[in-house]
């Protein structure tokens, strides 16, 4: 009997399973990463240690919606906004803490859907810019950081629907933004007491961005345009309820302020 052809063929069989093995591991290597990557980051940890959570902190979740996929990421503008007029404002260690909060709280929960859009993500940006600051570096140099950041954030918001540009989408997501400023600032001003003054200033930062994206938002259709208008005119008079950046003495503002410009927008 020969012997080679058979040992040969054990051989083919063993390497066919191999290479079946191998491709198996290679179309699911993707789901152990983002496993890992959710149980290692829960969505939306609670914010500041106050127990204030956006969502649910053990339901971990890949974003398939877009408008909570760009609320996420406006979030983390906010955060990096506010943190930058701190910084201007030589308040430091306001400035510091804001810096920390989009990696700590926002970022990790975000990561297995950019690997699952194909994203590239901004983590090295947003380290630079987070380094710079606790380091103390320039306000130029802090800036440049800044805007190379905001370069790199954008890039990941353009995967996401073309519906999400409409005039509607960006409505939605404005009210959106809005919606987490009313929490944030009833968090922060208690009966006109400043009892967290970082949720008072999130609430500005959010609410500054739901402001320029109305302000970025373009149509031809003149109804959409005196819309938009309307809407940001409602978005301006909510300046009131920040006097100050950094409060030390009582704030006469009230969440509910912002949650009827909500229902405002909403009717128009």
């Amino acid at each position: 009997m020969d012997l080679v052809p058979i040992l040969r063929g054990k051989n083919v069989e063993k390497i066919l399973l191999l290479n079946k093995e191998a491709t198996y591991m290679k179309k699911n290597i993707i789901t152990i990463i983002i496993c890992f990557l959710t149980i290692g980051y829960p969505a939306f940890a609670s914010h500041h240690g106050d127990g204030h959570d956006h969502i649910n902190d053990e339901t971990p979740n890949i974003i398939t919606n877009d408008n909570e996929y760009l609320t996420n990421i406006n979030l983390m503008k906010g955060h990096l906004w506010v943190g930058i007029e701190l910084y201007k404002a030589s308040n430091i260690d306001n400035a510091k803490m804001h810096m920390k909060h989009p990696k700590s709280e926002l970022y990790g929960a975000m990561i297995p859907t950019f690997l699952v859009k194909g994203a590239p993500g901004f983590a090295s940006e947003l380290e630079d810019l987070a380094s710079s600051v606790e380091d103390e570096e320039s306000l130029k140099t802090i800036s440049t950081h800044y805007q190379s950041l905001l370069k790199a954030i954008s890039k990941n918001e353009e995967f996401t629907n073309q519906t999400s540009g409409s005039v509607d989408k960006k409505i939605e997501l404005v009210i959106s933004l809005l919606e987490i400023a009313a929490d944030e600032y009833a968090v922060g001003i208690v009966n006109s007491k400043v009892e967290n003054k970082y949720e008072y200033q999130d609430a500005l930062g959010f609410t500054t961005m739901a402001k320029n994206i109305l302000m970025g938002t373009s149509t031809e259709d003149e109804s959409q345009k005196q819309r938009l208008l309307s809407i940001i005119n409602i978005v301006d008079k909510l300046s009131s309820l920040w006097p100050e950046l950094a409060p030390d003495s009582n704030i006469n503002g009230d969440a509910k302020t912002i949650l009827n410009a909500i229902s405002e927008i909403k009717d128009i």
